[in-house]
């Protein structure tokens, strides 16, 4: 296969991958009032790793659960657990298209974070791109003192969370095969997610008051209805869309490959509109196009400088 066609065959793929995994975002919202977030993330586990056994199986791939690097691989699975868990909260609370944009601050915090952690040498561009793109994030939030929205702040730590597993998804990958590393993520949120719900339930943090500790702490719910469908459903597509995704990474660079992932804010503008209708105000819209700009910038200078500071394996 010649190389013009990887390229498009890889941007057909993330295109795909992206637009599923924004539709796994709406079923999220839908089933927010209802079922905590730990019961969602534990379902989309077990159905994720059982449908990617049997894709594994179905590609004769050899399905390897260990580790050889047990620590970190421990440490990435919670704190993308975790990162992912605030996420989920901010789809709940925030407009859909707001939500999605913070969260792709993740390539500012990759290049802070490969050249705390892994030396990385980063030009005055990229510096600056950085330091860019946070005004976007300044301008979306919006920080004062009269009405400030914390829910704003939790995509932004979802970045931070995402960039460090990325960070140590660099190092581990040297060892361990990309479906490896997602069998230990929905392993350990199979492991961990019952263990914060009983815990959130022993401490007192089922709070009804509050939004996002209701949404994490709430009782879970194995009734076979309407949303056990959809849990199902969201196990499916998070297995599709990974499947798209990392094909896509495959055929083609990831300079070539990252800037389309942002087909899934555009989807989020649209889903956020039709079903909640949602709008965007200016001011978010600049602030979102200075995000969009920025990233798009970091992975130009990436290409420029045959670097891959954004991780071309991603799991999300």
């Amino acid at each position: 296969m010649s190389k013009i066609n990887n390229n498009t065959l890889a941007i057909l793929c993330i295109l795909t991958g992206m637009s599923v995994f924004s539709i796994q975002d709406v079923l999220i919202r839908i089933i927010s009032d209802e079922i905590s977030a730990f019961q969602i993330l534990f379902t989309r586990s077990i159905i994720g790793s059982s449908l990617l056994c049997l894709y594994l199986k179905y590609k004769n791939i050899p399905i390897i659960f260990s580790s050889q690097y047990p620590v970190l691989t421990i440490i990435r699975a919670i704190i993308f657990l975790l990162g992912f868990t605030l996420f989920y909260v901010a789809l709940a609370n925030i407009p859909f298209a707001i939500a999605t944009s913070l969260f792709f601050t993740s390539p500012f915090f990759v290049t802070v974070l490969s050249k705390i952690f892994l030396n990385e040498e980063i030009g005055i561009r990229r510096w600056l791109t950085v330091g860019f793109g946070f005004i976007g994030v300044i301008i979306i939030v919006n920080p004062s003192l009269d009405g400030f929205n914390y829910y704003m702040l939790l995509p932004v730590l979802c970045a931070l969370c995402y960039a460090a597993a990325m960070i140590i998804i660099k190092v581990t990958s040297e060892k361990d095969s990309v479906y490896s590393q997602t069998f230990h993520f929905y392993l350990m949120a199979m492991l961990l997610c019952p263990i914060f719900s009983i815990a959130g339930s022993f401490f007192g943090l089922q709070v009804i008051d509050n939004r996002a500790l209701d949404f994490m702490f709430r009782s879970w719910d194995f009734s076979f209805n309407a949303n056990m469908f959809l849990m199902i459903l969201i196990g499916i597509t998070a297995v599709i869309a990974f499947v798209f995704t990392i094909s896509a990474y495959r055929f083609g660079k990831p300079f070539i490959v990252a800037p389309f992932e942002y087909i899934l804010l555009v989807w989020a503008i649209v889903y956020g509109w039709m079903i909640w209708g949602e709008v965007i105000t200016l001011k978010s819209w600049i602030g979102i196009t200075i995000i969009v700009v920025g990233g798009i910038y970091i992975f130009y200078r990436e290409k420029i400088n045959e670097q891959e500071l954004s991780i071309d394996k991603p799991i999300r």
